[in-house]
């Protein structure tokens, strides 16, 4: 734990690598959060390094961001805790610190890791995982998602809005040449319209399979998922209808099969399946994220 300290707002910037997209830290996204503070105060501190500007800037934010718009807007000293961290050290306390949050949208998580790999901090998409403690297959997921071409997603209006699952199956389809030009012409189409349509209609727009165009957008091999020591695990192969976990018999005991269910349950529950297949009304009528107020949901 570093010193906490009681800084100016104004004195502070935020670190290159930080995971928030910066046009949707507004006042709109921020309100609750600025609310609870000027009711409640600012009970956790943000992260942070101490730098030298000549810009008048002397800490360096690795996350808390939304604190920093909130403490600007009140013009109020912000809580900062101060630690010396280099920049892979910042990456791994920043993931830490965002693991759980439900507040992280898969796309900022996307292009934080697309980011890391061009800033040359990690070696490799598996050195990545290593140090984040991640699977490769995970971090591939997210490149995947990182990568979706800017027009689709400026379909989407707001790219908070796409989902993982979203994200994964556009991805996925337009690895199809004909279907990857549909995709594009489509979103073309929506971003040139007088009005977005809500953001579930949208995605229906762009995954819908026209005459003549190949309905499956599956990867014609199984994912194969490496261990850390480099051994094949298990294979994900990819249906029109889902998605199937194929285990080899010699690693699968009435044990371990129960582990493996009650893992998968945990996760399906967390990741809140409903967000991505049912829209829920809220996203569809393009609000910004619901913030919880219990400010430990913030960065």
């Amino acid at each position: 734990m570093g010193e906490v300290l009681s800084v100016s707002p104004f004195r502070c910037r935020i670190w290159q690598f930080h995971n928030r997209i910066d046009e949707h830290i507004n006042e709109s996204s921020c309100r609750e959060l600025t609310e609870s503070i000027e009711a409640h105060g600012q009970r956790l501190p943000a992260l942070g390094r101490s730098v030298k500007t000549h810009g008048g800037v002397d800490i360096e934010l690795i996350y808390g961001a939304r604190r920093l718009f909130a403490a600007r807007c009140l013009n109020r000293p912000l809580l900062v805790e101060i630690r010396e961290l280099t920049d892979r050290e910042a990456i791994v306390a920043m993931d830490i610190e965002n693991r759980q949050r439900k507040d992280i949208s898969a796309y900022e998580r996307a292009q934080s890791y697309l980011g890391y790999l061009r800033s040359g901090q990690f070696s490799s998409q598996r050195d990545l995982a290593l140090v984040l403690r991640v699977s490769p297959s995970h971090v591939s997921r997210m490149l995947k998602l990182a990568k979706l071409p800017g027009v689709v997603v400026a379909a989407f209006g707001n790219p908070l809005h796409i989902c993982e699952a979203w994200g994964l199956y556009l991805a996925t389809a337009m690895e199809d040449r004909r279907r990857r030009q549909l995709i594009l012409d489509r979103a073309r189409a929506l971003v040139a319209s007088a009005e977005l349509p809500p953001v579930q209609v949208v995605y229906r727009r762009l995954t819908k399979v026209s005459t003549g165009v190949r309905a499956t957008s599956r990867p014609e091999r199984d994912e194969v998922v490496a261990g850390t020591d480099g051994n094949s695990l298990f294979r994900i192969r990819h249906t029109q209808k889902g998605v199937v976990l194929l285990l080899p018999l010699r690693t699968v005991s009435t044990d371990s099969m129960a582990q493996i269910r009650a893992s998968v349950r945990e996760i399906l529950e967390r990741f809140d399946l409903r967000e991505c297949v049912a829209a829920p009304k809220a996203l569809a009528r393009r609000k910004p994220p619901v913030e919880n107020r219990r400010e430990q949901r913030y960065e």
